[in-house]
């Protein structure tokens, strides 16, 4: 092959750069393979690695298993060497246990010169219940309460009033002819049923209604500083042997109604009779406690209001030429309402007591009101206070005014410390006395409490709720 002159310039130049280009060519495909290999052993080891990761794995979750099985047999081996240990009562479903724990010092004047006394329930009444619920479904359930007053101070039981002769003093009871003693379940205690469709009924000893609204009315809650025990003179707290129905709430509203059979184990009329066959008794005559109370509310946002009814037999004996009991008739008016900053209470109430073929038919006829307020301010203190007024109708113009005022601390949402002070002024002979916390321990009329004098009572005191 003949070159010519620009065919041989033209390899001169780039003869050169061809042989440059084969002599680096085979520097790189090493460089490859090299990469190549030592991508191939990475592989190799992650795969080793993995694989003993799994060994060592399986073999923890062995060592942990045999430490498990090992502290069980342990644990068996102990408790199997131990004396057995009682592991208690377990709570059925639907019981539940609840209460008040209340003590404190009372500074008191009932006429006998200033005392100092340790007492429970001064700021409420101390108490132990037991309560339970069964729901059956289709908008039924069943329920019941067991409540007893406790008395902090010295451990006894506390009696609270009804609408028959109570046990309260170790008196034969007036629910059964062969019980005898203070009553256990001295607050209320009853069996009932629950529809939210058809209302509530329930059979036992319970609140009357127009005591219900009462409480409710009341800035302490029938308790420290309260006038409640002016109220009381002209009504009735509780119904022993009583039917209570209370109808589903509606709108706001809601009925009460309840009925007292009274001292239905009396079947003689002169039984509890002076000078009648077969003489006195302490268990009362045959139509004692027998009566009715009802009660309409209304309740919606803030405001609450309610009016209450009462109609029954006094207990006590029947002096000749009376033919029948004192019967009590009573109607009441109240009413709270709620700024959040401050909440106002008010109540009104009238009683009347009259006797067929007694000397003097009308043995009482009053009015009783009062004005209160709770006022919270911070997170833990509120402040109460209560003014009441009995007016007494009759000739004897035996006039009351109470006074009472109270502070609590909260140390938390079931705790708390208080201090109440409450004072009642008697006029013209009068003897109506303060209740002294939530079981009314004040003297009265009945205890010593000398005519037209004003008691006082200042109480300190601790309560915690569960």
């Amino acid at each position: 092959m003949r070159f010519n002159p620009l065919t041989r310039a033209m390899l001169a130049c780039f003869a050169p750069m061809a042989i440059a280009g084969a002599v680096h060519a085979a520097p790189l495909d090493d460089l490859r393979a090299e990469i190549a290999a030592q991508k191939a052993r990475l592989e190799k080891l992650e795969e080793v690695l993995q694989a003993t990761a799994a060994t060592s794995s399986a073999a923890t979750k062995k060592a942990e298993e045999a430490t498990r099985k090992a502290d069980e047999a342990s644990k068996k081996a102990t408790a199997a060497a131990e004396p057995a240990k009682s592991k208690g009562l377990a709570m059925p479903a639907g019981l539940s246990i609840y209460g008040i724990v209340d003590a404190g010092v009372e500074i008191g004047n009932y006429g006998r010169g200033s005392k100092v006394r340790v007492q429970s329930g001064l700021g409420s009444a101390s108490r132990i219940g037991f309560k339970g619920e069964r729901d059956f479904g289709d908008d039924l359930s069943a329920y019941f309460q067991l409540e007893a007053g406790v008395s902090v101070d010295n451990g006894q039981n506390t009696g609270h009033s009804s609408n028959v002769s109570n046990p309260g003093q170790g008196a034969a009871s007036s629910a059964s002819v062969n019980s005898t003693g203070v009553a256990i379940f001295s607050r209320n205690t009853f069996l009932g049923v629950n529809s939210k469709t058809y209302g509530d009924l329930r059979f036992g000893r319970d609140y009357a209604p127009i005591y219900s609204i009462t409480s409710i009315a009341d800035p302490f809650t029938i308790g420290g500083a309260t006038a409640f025990r002016l109220w009381s003179s002209t009504a009735a707290s509780r119904f022993d042997n009583a039917l209570f129905y209370a109808t589903p709430k509606l709108a706001g509203f809601q009925g009460k109604v309840a009925y007292s059979a009274g001292m239905e184990n009396n079947s003689e009329t002169d039984v509890g009779v002076t000078g009648g066959a077969p003489g006195n008794s302490n268990t009362g005559p045959k139509s004692e406690g027998k009566g009715w109370s009802a009660s309409v509310t209304y309740a919606d946002g803030p405001l609450f209001v309610g009016a209450g009814y009462l109609d029954y037999a006094k207990m006590g004996t029947v002096t000749a030429p009376a033919t029948e009991n004192a019967h009590r008739t009573s109607w009441n008016l109240a009413a709270t309402y709620d700024l959040k900053v401050a909440k106002f209470y008010a109540q009104f109430l009238h009683g009347t007591d009259t006797q067929d073929g007694a000397a003097i038919n009308k043995t009482l006829d009053r009015n009783v009101w009062w004005l209160g307020a709770a006022i919270p301010f911070g997170e833990r203190h509120t402040v109460r206070a209560v003014y009441s007024r009995l007016d007494d109708r009759m000739s004897t113009n035996r006039d009351s005014t109470h006074y009472g005022a109270g502070y609590e601390f909260a140390l938390d949402k079931q705790t708390d410390l208080y201090v109440y002070y409450a004072k009642v002024t008697n006029e013209n002979g009068g003897q109506n006395s303060l209740c002294a916390g939530g079981t009314c321990q004040g003297f009265d009329s009945g205890s010593g409490l000398p005519a037209n004098f004003s008691p006082s009572s200042l109480m300190l005191g601790a309560r915690y709720r569960f």
